[in-house]
């Protein structure tokens, strides 16, 4: 007689690859199954493949002395030179300055914003003036900034601009203000800007959020008495609290975008001591043509990446230790 004796952790790992081949063989018959959707999704993922993953070749050029003749693969390795390049340019420092005062800015002021706008919107009563006020603060959204900085230079203009001849009109000043020269005025010109571009569109986050909120509670706490105000703090706050925290994970980790299309298209020589930002930085430095400050732009950018990568992974980590909640 002929006894089958196999040791227990074989018969395990045995089990185990019946078992990933049962969950691989159901995922193929779902893809199957579901291959038209699958179809609509094959078109998003070639295009993120070539313009979001194609180009993370070129970080190869950060530790290169690239040669365009030679490509990324044939320029010579120099390791961590052109970092170290980087980090002894006055203009890093400058840009890098400007970049982490201006997200600040955006984190402490732009941010809280579509939070309020939203709560102040779930409080209107009237469904028609709701959709109207919706409709109006998200349409700035969808203007790109090029144009937008064409209308406010416009509006701002010391020639015959709105605000200026109205301010003039009023009595509180005497003569035109360069609002887009002077440098006292750019930043709140910056941030205000932001805001009514995004403030509108911002809030459709908050919004979805307070959708999911139970109305029975609502019901309870004007049972209980309740006011307006107690239920936006005790029952709207705590739905919206995992999307603030996600949003917030995401704009500490963005905390090295200051904005690029923004101060690209309303800075001007006049603000660039306070508006030359790490992107637009970047971009001063590849437009000079010079193929030896080629990799000092792409080590900027690669700067970033790291400094972005810390900060999530900072951001999600306090997160979770404070309100358990996290991406990750």
């Amino acid at each position: 007689m002929k006894w089958n004796v196999r040791p227990k952790g074989l018969r395990d790992m045995e089990d185990a690859g019946r078992g990933k081949a049962g969950r691989i063989s159901a995922t193929w018959k779902a893809i199957v199954a579901h291959r038209t959707l699958y179809l609509f999704i094959l078109p998003v993922f070639v295009l993120a493949l070539i313009f979001n993953y194609g180009p993370m070749v070129g970080v190869l050029m950060v530790f290169q002395d690239f040669d365009p003749m030679k490509g990324f693969f044939g320029s010579p390795f120099v390791g961590l030179d052109n970092l170290a390049r980087l980090f002894k340019t006055p203009v890093f420092y400058k840009a890098l300055r400007n970049t982490v005062v201006i997200s600040s800015l955006r984190l402490c002021i732009e941010f809280p914003m579509p939070i309020l706008f939203a709560l102040l919107l779930n409080e209107l009563r009237r469904a028609r003036f709701k959709k109207i006020v919706q409709t109006i603060s998200y349409l700035p959204h969808f203007i790109s900034w090029v144009i937008v900085a064409g209308i406010w230079y416009k509006l701002l203009s010391i020639d015959n601009g709105v605000i200026n001849e109205f301010l003039m009109f009023l009595g509180f000043v005497d003569e035109p203000v360069y609002f887009m020269q002077e440098q006292a005025l750019f930043y709140p010109v910056i941030l205000f800007t932001s805001l009514w571009k995004g403030v509108g569109y911002g809030s459709i986050y908050y919004l979805a959020a307070i959708a999911g909120a139970d109305p029975e509670l609502y019901e309870a706490a004007n049972i209980d008495g309740a006011g307006r105000f107690r239920q936006a703090l005790h029952i709207t706050m705590p739905a919206m609290q995992g999307t603030i925290v996600l949003l917030l994970i995401f704009q500490i980790s963005g905390l090295l975008n200051a904005g690029f299309h923004q101060l690209y298209t309303m800075g001007n020589i006049a603000t660039r001591e306070l508006g030359d930002i790490l992107d637009t930085a970047v971009l001063r430095i590849l437009l000079t043509g010079r193929i030896r400050d080629m990799p000092l732009g792409a080590a900027m950018d690669f700067f970033k990446a790291v400094i972005g990568i810390i900060l999530f992974v900072g951001a999600n980590f306090l997160s979770r230790a404070l309100k358990q909640e996290s991406i990750i």
